[in-house]
């Protein structure tokens, strides 16, 4: 029988060498203490007993355990105790470990002859030179691959266009016309719904391409009443808040601004507070984009002679009795936006 030198518990020897062998080779050094009275706490009890205590341990362990288990005690012992030094630190890139006296972070290992951070504990890195471990931790984040792809990502969801015809994907550069022609295809198209791009009839516009809840129309309605027909559908499903990266009080959304300028410029128009940073041309944008995200038509919202012009556009004849043109202004509700009126 083997008896605890820090307590009364008793093992026969078989028990013994099982426990400790496991202990030692699967756990942390402080974890090889009596597994009936989890005697001594050598993590919060004082160090002068801890180190009594595995010295004694030592001497059991090196009678009882087999010479492999006892050596690997002995190297976690050490560590353990080389853990404890206020100025001892692991090299990040091998199992060197040393005390590092220099009043600098970098600490060159001179094992394998690489460089650890004494503070952060990580590998270094050029650009850790001369600056904090918090401020390196932040410049490490911003140039991951995964975050700038993230970030590019992110880019290319609010500010692209693809062409329809190609599928090629472009930057989109705000301002200007919505005439937009592919480089990649030569197919032009509409930017605010992505129609093809052709001339209209007179009853049409000049444009006949655009559909309802194209922003060639939608941005001549006011905010109020876009905001409106986000909720008129589903006011707690629908989101029509944007956010605005950008300077207090003052527009920051990239654009070309139509005086003829070469390169994208701050659009600079004021910004209200419950536009969330926007102006109101591109708070309307950020509206009219979730209208159509959202699959949204704005003839629920049209009046009377909206909905005349409407239908003289697609050449709805009107001189129809009450049955009829319920019939027909209930189709007009239902087809979607910019498709063909189709009627017996």
């Amino acid at each position: 029988m083997v008896t605890m030198t820090h307590c009364s518990c008793t093992f026969c020897e078989s028990c013994f060498k099982k426990y400790f062998s496991s202990v030692i080779k699967e756990k942390n050094i402080v974890h090889a203490v009596c597994p009936l009275c989890n005697l001594p706490d050598v993590q919060r009890g004082r160090k002068e007993e801890s180190m009594e205590y595995f010295s004694l341990l030592d001497t059991q362990i090196r009678y009882y355990l087999d010479p492999q288990i006892h050596e690997l005690f002995q190297r976690k012992l050490r560590d353990q105790a080389l853990q404890e030094m206020p100025n001892f630190r692991w090299c990040a890139h091998c199992c060197f470990g040393l005390l590092h006296e220099a009043n600098r972070l970098r600490m060159d290992c001179p094992s394998c002859g690489k460089s650890t951070c004494f503070q952060c504990k990580k590998p270094w890195a050029p650009q850790h030179e001369g600056i904090s471990c918090e401020k390196f931790k932040e410049w490490e984040q911003l140039n991951r691959p995964e975050y700038q792809n993230s970030r590019l990502e992110q880019l290319l969801s609010s500010n692209k266009i693809d062409c329809p015809k190609c599928k090629f994907r472009f930057f989109l550069a705000r301002g200007g016309c919505l005439h937009f022609k592919c480089t990649q295809c030569q197919h032009e198209f509409c930017g605010g719904c992505s129609q093809p791009f052709k001339q209209g009839s007179v009853t049409k516009g000049l444009h006949a391409h655009h559909p309802r809840n194209c922003l060639y129309h939608l941005r001549d309605w006011s905010v109020p009443r876009l905001r409106t027909l986000l909720q008129v559908i589903d006011v707690f499903t629908v989101i029509y808040t944007c956010s605005n990266v950008s300077l207090v009080g003052i527009c920051g959304v990239m654009e070309f601004q139509e005086s003829g300028a070469v390169k994208e410029e701050p659009c600079g128009r004021t910004a209200l507070p419950e536009y969330s940073g926007y102006c109101t041309v591109h708070y309307k944008e950020c509206l009219v984009e979730l209208i159509n995200n959202n699959a949204l038509d704005p003839v629920v919202l049209l009046d009377g002679a909206e909905l005349k012009a409407e239908m003289d556009r697609w050449k709805v004849p009107q001189n129809l009795n009450f049955g009829a043109g319920l019939r027909l202004l209930i189709t007009i509700l239902l087809i979607p936006a910019g498709s063909a009126l189709i009627t017996r």
